[in-house]
């Protein structure tokens, strides 16, 4: 009994030491850190995203150094604090930080898409599909997505007369418009999500978005340590949308095939590489990586849309009178162009791309962009090197609501993004689709499909905050993307 005594007390210490030893990484390295002991920060994490904890380690050591450190459980983070690092991390030395996860393989088939690949796929699959989201293409897309606001904005008119409040949950009401903007123009398939709220394609978004609420600490844990749980068979993502998924691909590519169809969109991209062999005489993209290419777009595209559109009408209701600004330029610019929406016009609303860059800024869609360095790497006029495998944060959040970078950060104030004022900045200063080889490939199409969203409800409807309204919207503990936790509640009136 002693013996075995012994036996667990030398383990229990030994484990207590290496995990001390591993809590000092930072300090060992001359960096400040944030730490709450031998397990990181694990009381701090109540949210998936960790915006809070990106945000005290901002506000407790800019300025005092070019980075800090701190851990979620015992992987360490470098958190950048200048902006000449960012720039150097996202552009100039983007060679050294390619990847973005630590770990990005597992067992599931939807995790090998565009946004989480390493980069030996990477590169390949950015350059081929790319194309897809050019000027031409997005004129292209331009009349399937004026056809469906159309259809939104009767659903909303329907709906308002049947309302005597006219206080409608905007943050649903605009995932169902964006949902059914990506079905066309992506899929090629009508999903009916406007007018069905339960259609199967809403769901399958509301789930892939913390629908079902999982355990926060679990899923930080499974993310951090995926390389060693997936041999257990942990897996990242729902099996309902990996068989969602794969059936599209039998439902909607491998039909295309058979009949010989073509409509020059996403799909016939995908299907080109996947009829393309690579120098080892394999497919570029097997049926698997289709089916997770179409789920990147699929999630990435409806949601971040549609929380910007919410995030913004819910900033327009607060401040009407930015929202009479708005609503004048669309019905002047509408009126240069017969009362066409046409993408020429879209483009000339100037102060709409204000709204949106203001309410990303406010309300950006992660509240960090995560790198890894792919090799050791020194800091610039530092001593310090970070290890080759180092998780590094860039807080977007926390920079977009820095007080001697933005005045009054919490105000909504497009005009920060006339033409003049973002010269003044520093160019990293605004991170709402990332920056660099890696930003977001489809930042374009998001762009367009919130204008178009927005340019159709601000031109019908009257949006103003109610009874129902928050002071401050709350982003859900269960996404890691920063989505609205308990809905944009506003009242609506018809034009």
């Amino acid at each position: 009994m002693n013996i075995w005594l012994i036996l667990i007390f030398t383990v229990v210490s030994s484990l207590y030491a290496l995990l001390k030893f591993k809590s000092t990484y930072w300090q060992q390295k001359g960096v400040p850190q944030l730490s709450d002991g031998v397990w990181g920060n694990i009381r701090r994490l109540t949210s998936i995203h960790n915006a809070d904890l990106w945000q005290e380690v901002y506000d407790r050591f800019k300025g005092k150094s070019p980075l800090a450190g701190t851990y979620i459980y015992t992987r360490p983070f470098a958190v950048i604090l200048d902006l000449d690092l960012v720039k150097h991390v996202l552009i100039k030395d983007f060679h050294s930080f390619t990847d973005r996860f630590t770990n990005p393989h597992s067992k599931d088939i939807l995790n090998q898409h565009l946004f989480n690949a390493d980069s030996t796929i990477w590169k390949g699959l950015r350059m081929k599909l790319t194309p897809t989201f050019t000027s031409g293409k997005m004129r292209f897309m331009f009349p399937s997505l004026v056809e469906v606001s159309q259809q939104y904005v009767e659903t909303l008119q329907s709906e308002l007369q049947e309302k005597s409040d006219g206080i409608l949950e905007m943050y649903d009401w605009n995932g169902r418009f964006t949902t059914d903007v990506i079905g066309s123009v992506i899929f090629g398939i009508k999903t009916n999500s406007i007018r069905n709220p339960n259609a199967e394609f809403r769901q399958i978004g509301q789930k892939a978005f913390g629908a079902d609420r999982p355990n926060i600490k679990w899923s930080l844990a499974k993310n951090m340590y995926m390389k060693y749980l997936k041999y257990v068979g942990i897996r990242r993502f729902n099996p309902i949308l990996e068989r969602f998924f794969l059936r599209i691909v039998n439902d909607t590519v491998l039909e295309r095939e058979r009949r010989n169809i073509h409509r020059n969109d996403f799909i016939d991209i995908l299907i080109e590489l996947k009829n393309q062999k690579d120098e080892n005489g394999q497919p570029v993209l097997s049926l698997e990586l289709v089916a997770a290419q179409l789920f990147v777009f699929f999630v990435a595209g409806f949601e971040t849309s549609s929380s910007n559109m919410s995030y913004g009408l819910y900033e327009l209701a607060k401040n009407p009178e930015k929202q009479d600004i708005l609503r004048q330029e669309i019905v002047e610019v509408l009126k240069k162009h017969n009362n066409q929406l046409t993408y020429e016009a879209m483009m000339e609303m100037s102060y709409l791309d204000q709204v949106i860059s203001e309410t990303l800024r406010l309300h950006p869609a992660l509240a960090i962009l995560q790198r890894v360095c792919m090799e050791d790497y020194q800091v610039p006029d530092t001593d310090i090197v970070l290890e080759k495998g180092t998780a590094v944060a860039i807080p977007v959040q926390a920079i977009h609501y820095d007080p001697e970078i933005y005045e009054n950060p919490s105000a909504f104030i497009p005009e920060r993004f006339e033409h003049n004022e973002v010269q003044s900045r520093h160019p990293q200063s605004f991170l709402g689709f990332g920056d660099g080889p890696r930003n977001c490939i489809g930042l374009r199409f998001g762009r367009m499909q919130a204008k178009v969203g927005l340019i159709s409800l601000i031109s019908n409807f009257r949006f103003s905050v109610c009874h129902k309204t928050p002071q401050h919207l709350e982003c859900s503990n269960y996404s890691f993307v920063l989505i609205p936790g308990k809905g944009v509640w506003l009242k609506v009136d018809k034009l």
